[in-house]
């Protein structure tokens, strides 16, 4: 009887220390995939267009008033 006891509490210590690092890598996991996300989506506008005079339309580059924005499409 005290063999069983002990072979249970054993797998129940097993159980709690595999279910800790499990939860550890997940959360490993899940920050490293939203700082690949960041730094795909970061700086896909900064040589899309280009900024010309003084007016009225804003540019999102520089964040000024300015008479044209101009921006291209690319394949790349």
């Amino acid at each position: 009887m005290k063999k069983k006891a002990l072979l249970i509490g054993t797998m129940a210590i097993a159980m709690v220390m595999s279910y800790e690092v499990i939860s550890q890598d997940n959360e490993k996991a899940n920050s490293l995939l939203l700082e690949n996300i960041e730094a795909l989506a970061s700086g896909e506008w900064d040589n899309y267009g280009h900024c010309f005079g003084i007016g009225s339309v804003d540019c999102p580059m520089t964040h000024t008033k300015v008479e044209y924005y101009i921006f291209g499409f690319s394949l790349d």
